[in-house]
């Protein structure tokens, strides 16, 4: 029975900080970020211009729909706070807010992906190959590969 406690406690403190430890975790500068991705697509494909408008007007809407996540985030937390200090967590008070947070970071990968598609469009044949070359070396460099 001790031991069948002390593993349930330890789950549950394990869940509460997976929730909220890491609460800097992609909180840094997200436009510098997207800044350096952009500029290191320009200088790797050579862009042109209508390529380059392509990705800032990508970086914009991304950035619009991450604040929206963030935003999101912070609402989630009182709701889980309010739970964990409560007798007995509601579990559907738990997926509801946790089921929100999700729909949304979904809404904003099935963006990103649309908008991938997009610029993939606006590549030669010449960048797309460039692009494999690159992405075959930081397979090589890093040891992840993304074929397997």
């Amino acid at each position: 029975m001790k031991k069948t406690a002390l593993l349930v406690t330890t789950f549950l403190l394990g869940g509460t900080l997976l929730l909220f430890g890491g609460c800097k975790h992609g909180q840094g500068d997200k436009e510098a970020h997207l800044d350096f991705v952009i500029d290191y697509l320009d200088a790797v494909l050579d862009l042109d211009a209508t390529q380059q408008a392509k990705l800032d007007g990508i970086k914009q809407e991304l950035l619009t729909e991450l604040q929206g996540l963030q935003v999101s985030k912070k609402e989630m937390r009182p709701k889980l706070k309010e739970q964990l200090a409560a007798a007995q967590i509601d579990t559907a008070v738990v997926k509801q807010a946790i089921g929100e947070h999700r729909r949304q970071l979904d809404r904003i990968v099935d963006l990103a992906v649309d908008r991938l598609v997009e610029f993939h469009a606006t590549l030669t044949p010449e960048q797309r190959q460039k692009l494999i070359e690159r992405l075959d070396k930081m397979e090589k460099r890093h040891g992840c590969p993304l074929s397997e």
